[in-house]
């Protein structure tokens, strides 16, 4: 057996021994879920929410595409957005399902493999870029309760520190003075593997053509992002939860990007061990909303990943047709 077929084995296990303490512990209990089921409307709404968020996050992968003359179709980026759901339920983390994205778009591509590949690539970090501005106004709006306690306010300088770095990596991206100049380029040939590193950043630095689409995608990630925290927010308060709006809008977005690393698949199990601490520390009371509304994503995700399993299997029927 490989290493690497060991290791998704451990996070898997992993992954299932925080659910198991999770339960035994009494941090996630059934009468949540057995009260969404009683609420009719809880269901679709979720399902419903999750499915618009898909579709946003799609047309803005299609937007960057297009940005860079790609002439690929709304359906077609749809089909792998739904594939690369799937493989995020079976793959450690929640981009895996990427890899297979990128992988499939260059075969649909090949004369531009790396262009579209690392279209992929930015798709996600104006994603996770969007999150983490959600994150960064939730901090100034709460910033007196942020600081007065010292896990919120490491967090709040965590963040600061992130929104920090994306800033930095769009501006040194897209700059054509500092692609330009003589320092980059010197560093770009010290560097080990300089050449595929230049190759990559030179992909990433034409998205500047696409100006237009990306500032419309960060903002259609904004509207995304915002949509899926209120319909969790609407479902916590329906299932009796004592929660307020500017804890959701602090809490979900770094719990989000805490569910991105590849630690276990699609971020179960860690996804409810990190939003019980998180809500832990915003409200300073133990509670199981956190690990319940993580786990109603979750499934919502998992059921709409049943799609993606579909198109996979048809789309290798039609590749070896």
């Amino acid at each position: 057996m490989s290493k690497k077929t060991l290791l998704n084995i451990a996070k898997i296990v992993f992954a299932a021994a925080l659910i198991y303490w999770l339960i035994h512990s009494k941090k996630i209990t059934l009468e949540p879920f057995v009260q969404l089921a009683q609420t009719w409307w809880l269901i679709p709404l979720a399902i419903g929410s999750t499915f618009l968020m898909l579709g946003i996050n799609n047309y803005r992968w299609l937007l960057l595409l297009h940005g860079q003359g790609i002439p690929i179709g709304q359906w077609k980026t749809l089909r792998l957005t739904f594939i690369g759901l799937f493989f995020n339920l079976a793959m450690p983390g929640s981009v895996g399902g990427d890899v297979l994205k990128a992988y499939y778009i260059t075969r649909e591509y090949p004369h531009a493999k790396l262009r579209v590949a690392t279209s992929v690539l930015v798709d996600r970090l104006v994603g996770l870029y969007s999150i983490i501005l959600l994150a960064f106004i939730a901090v100034l709006s709460n910033l007196p309760r942020v600081w007065s306690v010292p896990a919120l306010r490491n967090l709040g300088i965590f963040i600061f520190l992130v929104l920090f770095a994306f800033n930095l990596f769009f501006v040194i991206g897209f700059s054509r003075r500092i692609r330009g100049h003589g320092f980059t380029e010197n560093a770009l040939k010290k560097l080990p593997g300089g050449a595929r590193i230049e190759k990559i950043y030179d992909e990433v630095h034409s998205f500047r053509a696409g100006q237009k689409q990306f500032l419309i995608g960060l903002v259609l990630s904004l509207i995304s992002q915002s949509q899926m925290i209120w319909c969790l927010f609407i479902i916590g308060r329906h299932l009796g939860f004592e929660v307020s709006v500017e804890s959701f809008f602090f809490v979900l977005p770094v719990g989000f990007m805490a569910t991105a690393i590849p630690i276990s698949p699609a971020g179960i199990g860690v996804g409810q061990a990190v939003f019980l601490k998180l809500f832990h520390w915003y409200n300073g009371t133990e509670s199981a909303m956190g690990p319940t509304l993580i786990t109603i994503n979750q499934v919502c995700l998992g059921l709409l990943g049943l799609l993606g399993a579909g198109f996979y299997f048809t789309h290798k029927a039609r590749h070896h047709e």
